[in-house]
């Protein structure tokens, strides 16, 4: 999604409400949203706190903005002095871990998403563990670099991190305001949503992964107007997509994967979360319901 220059939305935190919670409702990422107010990503939030809230097409990392009067502060060396030598300069690659993305290894290395994959010529943002990617330019002229990994501090939704932040509200305020967003707003039919024609140029040749189980429903202000659905899963990798068909009513939606599914109580026996406005699509008269996924 493209960078949006400035956006003027607040919203003030209600009770066990943290970073990752209100990064949902509006689909901004945790520590774009920290960033963008200028407090601490690991500090908690205090009910009352008025936060601003980026535009809907901030998605992209703000990392470009924010850390472009200081980039000597970046403990990372691939900054964009070294990228613009790329002509005389080595390509510097990194591993793709295991659940890796290509959100996470941007702001690992101080690059944007659409560098990374224009430097690796990738049209999608789904990766494969394993795979070398270049993040960068520097070293020496003719010499290649594998960069180091560097020192992890614990991924977006990790299972640590996520208790301490007290991500989800407990099980019955989340199928409430959930339920409740359904019945006050009337989904629209876009046909399953705009990401079907990714969904299908996905699997074109490709063996489908199959599963049915219980799926499980969050707040978010996509998908209403502009047929933008999302999810939260922990098998497909953050960017791609997935098939979701509601058993009793045989309709069908696309969404796109954001993140894991926190390690939460309230998440047992979930095979997957999506957006209100996606199950509203999808004819889903309860917070949870049983499904069939294709991804």
């Amino acid at each position: 999604m493209p960078l949006v220059g400035l956006a003027q939305n607040t919203h003030t935190v209600g009770a066990k409400e943290s970073l990752f919670s209100i990064g949902r409702l509006y689909n901004v990422h945790p520590r774009e949203l920290a960033s963008f107010n200028n407090i601490p990503f690991e500090t908690g939030l205090i009910i009352g706190q008025v936060l601003k809230i980026p535009g809907k097409k901030t998605m992209t990392p703000v990392a470009e903005t924010v850390n472009v009067p200081e980039p000597k502060a970046q403990p990372v060396k691939p900054v964009t002095s070294e990228k613009k030598a790329a002509a005389t300069g080595s390509a510097v690659y990194h591993t793709v871990a295991k659940k890796e993305g290509l959100y996470g290894i941007s702001k690992r290395y101080n690059v944007t998403v659409d560098e990374i994959k224009k430097w690796n010529r990738l049209t999608s943002d789904g990766l494969t563990e394993g795979m070398n990617l270049i993040v960068g330019y520097g070293g020496a002229p003719g010499k290649t670099e594998v960069a180091a990994v560097p020192e992890k501090k614990q991924p977006v939704a990790s299972v640590p991190e996520v208790k301490q932040q007290q991500v989800e509200q407990p099980k019955q305020t989340i199928a409430k305001s959930s339920a409740g967003e359904m019945n006050s707003r009337t989904a629209k039919n876009f046909g399953g949503g705009i990401f079907k024609s990714l969904y299908t140029e996905q699997v074109a040749n490709k063996m489908i992964t199959d599963d049915k189980g219980m799926a499980g429903i969050f707040k978010s202000t996509s998908g209403w107007d502009d047929g933008k659905y999302y999810c939260l899963h922990n098998a497909a990798p953050a960017g791609s997509y997935i098939k979701i068909t509601n058993t009793a009513t045989q309709k069908s939606v696309y969404a796109k994967v954001l993140d894991l599914i926190p390690d939460l109580k309230q998440n047992t026996g979930l095979i997957i979360r999506i957006s209100n406005a996606a199950a509203a699509e999808l004819g889903a008269a309860t917070p949870t319901f049983d499904c069939t996924l294709h991804f």
